[in-house]
């Protein structure tokens, strides 16, 4: 299980140690570092001299002073409160991602369904909830079906169309598209209406002409 940093409390530190020489100081940082990686320390001599970096004499004369700080087979009491501290706030991390994860999963699963739900034309949802149990529709033709709101609010929209044959006409190119026919038709209908509204406004500013082709008002 990864760990935090270890805490060292420098205060508390000096006050301990102040009798340590600076070999001594080594060792004992040496060793609780140790301690925090591994979770404890051996009790073998020379594994302990090889932690701390002395040859077997130099650690036989640091050794007492040292293993002051520790108990019964080199324990430390104040690193154990550490550990089971930076443990349980591991364990406490990890149970958090898990349930962040399971909670995307969900939200995933929810998403799919919601998508699944309403891959149908916006169209076809509102005719669902306002005539539930009716397959009835203002306008019906192949893909393209709209309740009576829809059909007025595209009539009014559009209003230099034939609302009904435009749709008729259209109705070929709306079957290659499936669900996505009820976005695509009104902006095809835009713009069909836009030139229909240009046409008839250049003929309008054009002159009339008598059949002898003499130019006139009438």
């Amino acid at each position: 299980m990864s760990r935090p940093w270890m805490p060292l409390y420098i205060a508390d530190y000096l006050r301990d140690t102040r009798k340590l020489t600076t070999a001594e100081h080594g060792a004992y940082l040496l060793l609780i570092m140790e301690y925090w990686t591994a979770g404890e320390l051996p009790a073998d001599d020379r594994q302990l001299s090889r932690i701390v970096g002395m040859t077997p004499a130099e650690w036989r004369k640091a050794k007492p002073n040292v293993q002051a700080f520790f108990t019964n087979g080199w324990r430390h009491k104040r690193i154990d409160i550490e550990l089971a501290k930076a443990n349980e706030i591991s364990s406490k991390r990890s149970a958090s991602a898990k349930q962040r994860g399971s909670k995307s999963s969900a939200n995933a699963e929810q998403l799919d369904t919601h998508a699944g739900a309403t891959s149908q034309s916006p169209s076809q949802s509102k005719e669902d909830s306002a005539d539930a149990g009716s397959s009835r529709y203002a306008f019906e033709s192949g893909v393209i079906k709209l309740n009576q709101r829809d059909f007025d609010r595209w009539k009014a929209s559009f209003s230099y169309l034939d609302m009904a044959a435009e749709l008729v006409a259209m109705t070929p190119w709306a079957e290659t598209l499936g669900s996505n026919w009820f976005h695509a038709v009104p902006n095809a209908l835009a713009k069909r209406n836009r030139e229909v509204k240009a046409n008839k406004e250049k003929a309008e500013q054009q002159p009339f002409k008598w059949a002898s082709g003499i130019e006139g008002v009438l």
